[in-house]
């Protein structure tokens, strides 16, 4: 089988980032159900507020470790397959328009494989064809000790419905393999997945008939895919600009903002550092905590004016100022205007 190139994913962070998508939809899931999540967000380092963050991001790790712990307290050791069967599929962001707006089915898998890090940094896909079969292997960029079997059937599961309803055309999978391991509900697995699958294998993998490659995607549009491979290439670059870390600090930052606790010691402490060392990390990576808390700041605040439900003293507090007078000094510092200028016209965060 011919391999296709694997994109090359540049960290200097052993802490890779995802847009929490599959972590947000489990939450929502319990939600529904009635299910306390607070202690599996508790003890996987995450909270409501970071969740609702969508364009900020998580951990990979901490989605992980979300999903495990979600799976233990709704007493359901397929939740991940459960929240992909009811999940809006346009949920998981760009990945889905870029596929949705392809010609083919073989066009939809290239654009899963070269954007996949705009969702998920932690993963590369990789595309081997052979006479009567396109494998799509899904493979880590770090070595990862997290259990993961959650999230890895979730997005299968999302996987296969995706290619449903893109074609229009109910057709399965040859195989699916999942690295992980599982002796039980294989009943069950079989029957959302709908194919045969394979568990404790070396690669996650998703099988495809050769036969569908040429099916066209029913909402296929060049235009559109044009404009959306542009902003992804955009994505891809703002993803690789900025480390884990970095994405570590934000996420920390969005819960202690509007506490006034936004400080350096205080987030050392919840990434299980000394100050000291914090420091030193992010002098490593070129910038320093004050950078990353000023173009957070600005970003939030951009957003929450455009959004026009919050006055500019609501905005201040959330933001952790403790004065109306120092966020409007802040605005004027980052913006070059008040705040109700920018509320007239937000400008784009940097």
């Amino acid at each position: 089988m011919k391999s296709a190139p694997m994109p090359v994913v540049s960290h200097k962070s052993p802490l890779p980032w995802t847009r929490g998508v599959a972590a947000r939809e489990t939450l929502s899931y319990l939600d529904r159900r009635g299910i306390d999540a607070e202690p599996a967000l508790f003890e996987a380092g995450l909270s409501r507020r970071q969740l609702s963050q969508d364009d900020i991001g998580l951990s990979v790790a901490s989605q992980y470790r979300f999903l495990e712990l979600a799976a233990t307290e709704a007493n359901d050791q397929l939740l991940g397959l459960h929240v992909a069967a009811e999940m809006d599929m346009r949920a998981i962001g760009i990945l889905f328009y870029l596929t949705g707006s392809s010609r083919t089915v073989s066009e939809a898998l290239e654009n899963l494989a070269h954007y996949s890090a705009t969702t998920n940094e932690a993963l590369v896909v990789e595309i081997l064809r052979g006479n009567d079969e396109v494998t799509l292997a899904i493979r880590h960029v770090h070595h990862f000790d997290e259990p993961h079997r959650q999230f890895f059937e979730l997005l299968a599961l999302w996987f296969v419905r995706t290619l449903h309803r893109q074609t229009n055309r109910h057709f399965n999978p040859l195989r699916l393999t999942f690295t992980h391991a599982r002796n039980s509900d294989l009943r069950e697995v079989h029957r959302l997945l709908q194919c045969p699958v394979d568990f404790a294998q070396p690669v996650d993998t998703w099988v495809l008939p050769q036969r569908v490659m040429d099916l066209p995607i029913v909402s296929g549009d060049s235009r559109l895919l044009q404009i959306l491979t542009a902003h992804a290439d955009d994505l891809l670059a703002q993803g690789h600009s900025v480390s884990a870390l970095q994405g570590m600090v934000v996420n920390q930052l969005v819960d202690l903002l509007p506490s006034g606790q936004a400080r350096a010691a205080a987030v050392a402490q919840r990434l299980g550092m000394s100050t000291r060392t914090f420091t030193r990390h992010l002098a490593e990576e070129e910038t320093t905590f004050g950078e990353i808390l000023e173009r957070l700041r600005l970003h939030l605040a951009s957003r929450y004016l455009a959004e026009n439900r919050m006055s500019a003293q609501q905005i201040a507090w959330s933001l952790g100022y403790s004065e109306l007078s120092a966020f409007i000094r802040a605005y004027k510092r980052w913006a070059g205007t008040t705040p109700w200028r920018g509320r007239e016209r937000p400008r784009r965060p940097r």
